[in-house]
């Protein structure tokens, strides 16, 4: 494993950041300061960085329903209900793909920043899926258009969306983008109000029947599309 990756997945820093601290000569592999960016760890190598001794993390990977109320952070003083709330983990973690506090359903849990960058990265162009339900209709014209990109302000164009209308004022959203209250904004632009936004899918983690608050490992076949991010 290159010494970047190695010190990422200690989860001191990012690559990056790491190849920073090669090139400032902060990093030692078995007590000598390491001056080769491209240096491979073998399985007994000592790697320090300012002392401190790095360990491999092992990787985890869950899916949690977040219930709306909770913010998508694990700590933060001025909201009573934050992630740690939800989720009884010792280690730290991120959430891959952020949801508002009014918003609810699919968070993926994980400690891998590898896996996390690549899923949240506009350029990975994953699909995230919604159940939304409006106070008002779009119109067929109107669809169209939330259909091939829409103008949402401050100097953000959404690309392409899908959109289908199922029963009661709701849809199914798909969109590829991660801007801050995207939906809702794009809605907006119809004179339309958002009253419950649900996601039920990522790429190819679905939410399913996860119930509200409640989290579990990815399977076999979601570990698989970890894999496939991260190619």
């Amino acid at each position: 494993m290159r010494i970047n990756k190695f010190i990422a997945q200690a989860g001191y820093t990012s690559r990056r950041k790491a190849d920073d601290l090669i090139a400032a000569e902060k990093v030692k592999v078995n007590g000598k300061i390491l001056k080769e960016m491209g240096y491979d760890v073998k399985d007994d190598d000592i790697v320090s960085i300012n002392g401190e001794i790095l360990k491999l993390e092992e990787y985890f990977y869950y899916k949690l329903n977040k219930p709306v109320g909770y913010i998508t952070s694990n700590y933060d003083p001025h909201n009573e209900k934050d992630l740690n709330n939800l989720i009884d983990i010792d280690e730290r973690f991120f959430a891959a793909g952020r949801l508002d506090k009014d918003s609810h359903g699919l968070l993926i849990i994980t400690n891998d920043g590898d896996f996390t960058n690549a899923l949240i990265h506009p350029s990975s162009g994953i699909s995230k899926e919604y159940i939304v339900k409006v106070d008002k209709l779009l119109n067929d014209k109107q669809i169209e258009k939330f259909k091939s990109g829409l103008d949402i302000g401050n100097g953000e164009l959404t690309s392409d969306a899908a959109i289908r209308y199922i029963k009661n004022n709701t849809y199914i959203v798909a969109i590829r983008q991660g801007y801050n209250r995207q939906i809702r904004r794009m809605f907006n632009v119809f004179d339309s109000t958002v009253i419950d936004l649900k996601r039920t899918r990522i790429g190819a983690i679905h939410l399913n029947d996860l119930i509200a608050g409640q989290y579990k490992k990815f399977d076999k076949k979601e570990i698989e599309f970890v894999s496939l991010m991260k190619e």
